[in-house]
């Protein structure tokens, strides 16, 4: 990897993302946590008391957030899986052969649940490290059974506290939710681009998620949701006109948005969006800015207006899993290389009796993700917390007095600010929860120096096996992405399709809703396996300049659709005639692009001027001239793409 590369990756690892700091998942988990400490304590089982604190550990981090509903299921079923994998760890770990077999089907299930989401897989994350921990105790008996107990009612004590926590707050993921999705609309008013586009429509559709499907409240909340998205489209068609007062109008409607995001009383932003409305010359714009007014004060009233409500019902998530066990889907990898990877950090440190090993496996578990960019930020992040995390908690151990309580009170403090910092920082996380290990050892009545010596020599192994599992069965990504480009190209063209048809007849809104929420999926796919393209070693990638230029056509392309769909809905119909010439070229430029990435063998494409002639002359209108931009901004993707191709033939 060149030197920029390593540079590019320290800066990843290094970065706190402020967004997704959890305070209050991290002040609830810590309560959690702290309810088996603190009873073991009180009632004289302090070694009882940190077996099930383990549990309520684990399934804190489960604690996403979200939906009610959706909250309870996730935590129920960590808190399941966690007591079950518990059971299964301690039954099969006094035989090395019944631990490989065990942990290899269930290293294999928990890889392939990245296919069902974030959080099913980070359910079967949390599930595996309670299969290795029990694994490492080296129970026996009813030993088994009395662990397996402890940990399930830590787990179940943590369940309680955070759902009665969320209980208390009704709907507040979901309006939390709701204001982030807003204040990026409000930014996107203020920036007319497609960078801030893109991050809106983002917002909206994690919104759209989190809202859900409902009547009452919670209809109310997905009509601010819908609203939303056709203040989206308002703004994008508004932004094509060049009337002076475009800015200004755009602007007002920033402040107006922003008001709505913080819950405060949008009635002066109104007014001047209205006057500023108002004051736009050109027709056209001025139509398209009063209706954006009338969304916005649709959204301030919670008004559905008849709107389609809700996220759009997604595939059967058995199918899904289904459709990638393959040797070629990167799940399936994915979930072989864990279940091989795991296996070998078991043997190992079994193997040479390290003190506490199962921090190996444990580090190969956390470290090894499906691409290999994220792989290696999460070994930088591991090792640098785990070498700081040391030092910390040696300062920690000499400097705090020998008293149960005092350690109690600072895990507790601990274990907040590791599962605030988890997914803003994960090596920030790392040096917090290395001082939680050292003073639970202590608080057991281990050695916690002998502790972090083993912790600082067992990650150093996991991450080497980590590293040799992806020098061995490399992520080839290129294939991949080209597949979810082609899906992103296919996804446009049908959602254009269907605009354009709106064009020539009445619009469906179900339908031209369903293909617009499908493009935005397959943009969120590819731009992830674009990601995850970029992060692969430079000797192992094709040179991504024509893939991001694709993709950023494909941003363009639905920036220009989003403008015809505004057209669309008032049922401004042009004759069929007019649209056809373009319609036909942009389509079958299209299914050219698409076939070309799927299949290297692509005919060869016409010259543009070919497809220039076919519009040649024709009458120009605010919908055929955007036509005509997207027909030459996708003629203009050929020679970079051709460019590309030479360099690499």
């Amino acid at each position: 990897m060149r030197l920029s590369g390593w540079k590019v990756r320290l800066r990843a690892a290094s970065e706190i993302n402020r967004s997704e700091l959890a305070v209050a998942a991290g002040l609830t988990g810590a309560a959690g946590y702290a309810v088996p400490l603190v009873a073991g304590l009180a009632l004289a089982h302090a070694r009882e008391g940190a077996a099930a604190s383990a549990g309520a550990l684990i399934v804190g981090f489960a604690n996403l957030g979200g939906r009610y509903r959706v909250q309870v299921q996730t935590l129920v079923a960590a808190a399941v899986c966690v007591s079950v994998a518990v059971l299964l760890g301690g039954v099969s770990a006094p035989s090395l052969s019944a631990t490989v077999v065990v942990l290899a089907a269930w290293a294999f299930v928990a890889g392939l649940s990245v296919v069902l989401g974030l959080r099913a897989a980070l359910v079967a994350t949390l599930a595996t490290w309670a299969l290795l921990m029990a694994g490492d105790l080296s129970l026996h008996g009813h030993q088994v059974l009395r662990d397996t107990a402890l940990v399930a009612i830590g787990a179940a004590a943590q369940v309680v506290v955070v759902l009665t926590v969320a209980a208390m707050r009704p709907l507040s993921a979901e309006r939390q939710a709701i204001a982030a999705a807003y204040r990026e609309l409000g930014a996107y008013a203020r920036q007319l681009d497609t960078d801030r586009l893109e991050r809106a429509a983002t917002a909206l559709a994690a919104a759209a998620e989190v809202v859900g499907a409902g009547a009452g409240r919670r209809r109310a909340l997905a009509a601010i949701v819908e609203q939303g998205e056709w203040i989206r489209l308002h703004l994008t068609a508004l932004a094509r006109h060049r009337d002076a007062g475009v800015h200004a109008t755009a602007s007002a409607a920033a402040t107006a948005l922003d008001d709505l995001a913080a819950n405060r009383d949008p009635r002066r932003a109104m007014q001047l969006l209205d006057r500023t409305a108002r004051r736009i010359q050109a027709p056209e714009a001025r139509v398209e800015a009063l209706r954006l007014v009338s969304r916005i004060r649709a959204a301030a009233a919670r008004d559905d207006d008849g709107l389609a409500l809700g996220p759009l019902q997604r595939g059967k998530p058995l199918h899904d899993v289904r459709d990638q066990v393959t040797p070629d889907s990167l799940a399936f990898r994915h979930a072989a290389r864990l279940s091989v990877a795991l296996i070998v950090a078991v043997v190992t440190y079994r193997a040479f009796s390290l003190g506490s090993g199962y921090w190996v496996p444990l580090t190969v578990l956390f470290l090894l993700k499906p691409d290999y960019g994220t792989t290696i930020v999460r070994s930088l992040q591991r090792a640098l917390g785990t070498m700081i995390g040391v030092g910390l908690a040696c300062a920690l151990v000499a400097g705090l007095p020998a008293s149960d309580t005092v350690i109690v009170g600072v895990l507790v403090v601990l274990v907040a600010a590791a599962y605030i910092l988890y997914w803003a920082n994960y090596a920030l996380s790392t040096i917090v929860l290395t001082a939680v290990i050292a003073l639970l050892v202590q608080f057991s009545g281990g050695s916690a120096i002998g502790a972090l010596i083993d912790r600082l020599l067992d990650v150093s192994i996991g991450t080497i096996i980590v590293l040799c599992s992806f020098a061995i069965w490399p992520a080839r990504e290129a294939p991949r992405a080209a597949k979810q480009l082609a899906a992103l190209v296919d996804a446009q063209r049908h959602w254009l399709d269907q605009v354009l048809s709106a064009l020539v007849d009445d619009a469906q809104p179900g339908a031209l809703r369903a293909a617009r929420l499908d493009a935005r999926r397959a943009r969120t796919t590819a731009q992830a396996a674009v990601q995850r393209l970029l992060g692969e070693p430079h000797s192992h990638r094709p040179d991504p300049t024509p893939v991001l230029a694709l993709l950023r056509a494909m941003d363009e392309l639905s920036t220009g659709t989003l403008a015809l769909a505004a057209t669309a809905h008032r049922s401004n119909h042009l004759p069929a005639n007019e649209l056809a010439p373009y319609r036909d070229a942009i389509d079958a430029r299209l299914q050219q692009i698409s076939d070309e990435l799927l299949h290297t063998h692509g005919q060869a494409l016409s010259p543009a001027s070919t497809r220039a002639a076919a519009v040649e002359g024709r009458p120009a209108s605010s919908a055929t001239s955007e036509l005509a931009a997207m027909l030459t901004m996708l003629d203009m993707l050929q020679p970079s793409r051709d460019d590309a191709r030479s360099r690499h033939t």
